[in-house]
């Protein structure tokens, strides 16, 4: 039967001549498009899904932070026999290692890491890998595929989450310098503007080799923003990569979360938990270029977690998980044995940090609390601290609003 209908007009569909009217009509289109003089970067689809999707970073931090502490740009470096193997740091300890460049070999082994990515000014040190994907962008640097990679003719797009290696990128100003390092050689940018335009823009290539950057902006939400900043850069210069050495930031692991493993099971991400989220402050005194790695937020990730957790445990009535992840702490009962809370305002987060090591985080929200045994409209204040490798809850406050 399907052989027999084949070709067959379908009831309602054009005649024959119209297809063809339908036909020329495309391929006059098709014509146009090839004739635009600026041909568009796939990225405005990039712009919409790539950068700052939040629900996805708790567990992409807990999948990869060991990548990122430990391999991204040092293995870079030891991939392409760029020097002496670079020493590592102790479990969950952040420091300046050094490594020796300008070794312009054939890698040994291959590596996700095509380049590093360098901003002098905000002392940005970041790695840079193909793709724009959420598994990309929770610990590097992305390159759009449909762009030119620095260094050629075109215009080379790289994103990032905001609140990471680009938190900082609007206070760049003109002539502000940008290096794009590969094994063999260096290439120099200048920043020559900067724009804010709304999620889904098109970016345009060049004629020249120029590089823009992308995040969402404001750059201190920890939530899916309309907007996007963009940082455009002209190439100035190429030079072989220096034989110099220099230091590198090795980042941190995220601390750990003693959440008893029966609670773990039900979720205690945001991938498995619902919870608004607002922006977050980085505050103290720390490290310039620490906190403009993935640092902070696999921090703020663990912080999170343990939020988390403590609404179920105390909305459970697990008293005895509680105790696991706020010892010390008294159980805020209008929690316990309530409702799982209604989240009537985005929860803002403030990280203290000294240097390049976290001391604490303080999330913040109002709620409305249905059950348990006293209902209401409560402004929620959770101090979460950090000793060594372990964040813990040390206090969780609860006032009438």
């Amino acid at each position: 039967m399907d052989g027999e209908l084949s070709g067959a007009q379908e009831p309602g569909g054009p005649t024959p001549a119209e297809a063809r009217k339908q036909g020329r009509r495309a391929a006059r289109r098709v014509r146009r498009l090839r004739r635009t003089p600026w041909v568009l970067i796939a990225a405005g689809a990039v712009l919409v899904a790539g950068v700052g999707a939040w629900q996805l970073y708790a567990t992409l931090w807990a999948l990869h932070s060991e990548r990122v502490g430990r391999a991204l740009v040092h293995h870079f470096l030891q991939d392409h026999a760029l020097g002496a193997p670079v020493r590592s740091p102790g479990p969950g300890s952040t420091k300046a290692t050094t490594a020796s460049l300008g070794a312009c070999k054939t890698p040994s082994r291959g590596t996700p890491v095509h380049a590093l990515l360098e901003i002098p000014a905000l002392g940005v040190v970041a790695p840079v890998e193909q793709g724009t994907g959420d598994a990309v962008l929770g610990v590097a640097v992305g390159h759009d595929p449909y762009s030119v990679w620095p260094g050629k003719a075109g215009n080379a797009v790289l994103l990032a989450h905001d609140v990471s290696y680009f938190s900082a990128i609007d206070r760049l100003g003109h002539g502000d310098t940008i290096r794009y390092v590969t094994p063999c050689t260096t290439y120099v940018f200048q920043v020559s503007s900067h724009a804010i335009v709304t999620a889904g823009s098109p970016v345009y290539d060049t004629a020249a080799p120029t590089m823009t950057l992308v995040t969402c902006w404001p750059t201190d939400a920890l939530w899916f923003t309309p907007d996007r900043f963009l940082v455009t850069a002209t190439q100035v210069s190429k030079r072989p990569t220096s034989s110099a050495r220099h230091v590198y930031l090795t980042a941190e692991r995220s601390p750990s979360v003693p959440v008893p493993a029966t609670l773990a099971s039900q979720g205690v991400t945001l991938a498995t938990y619902s919870l608004p989220m607002g922006t977050f402050t980085l505050a103290g005194t720390p490290d310039r270029a620490w906190a403009q790695t993935t640092s902070p937020l696999l921090v703020d990730g663990s912080a999170v977690q343990a939020f988390i957790a403590g609404v179920r445990a105390l909305t459970e009535d697990h008293l005895d998980w509680w105790h696991a992840i706020a010892p010390g702490v008294k159980a805020p009962s209008p929690l316990v044995g309530a409702r799982n809370p209604g989240y009537l305002t985005a929860t803002d987060v403030t990280e203290q940090a000294n240097g390049s090591s976290a001391r604490s985080v303080t999330l913040t929200d109002t709620v409305s609390v249905t059950g348990g045994r006293h209902p209401g409209r409560y402004m929620m204040t959770v101090r979460t601290a950090i000793h060594g490798h372990s964040l813990t809850i040390s206090s969780w406050t609860m006032t009438h609003d």
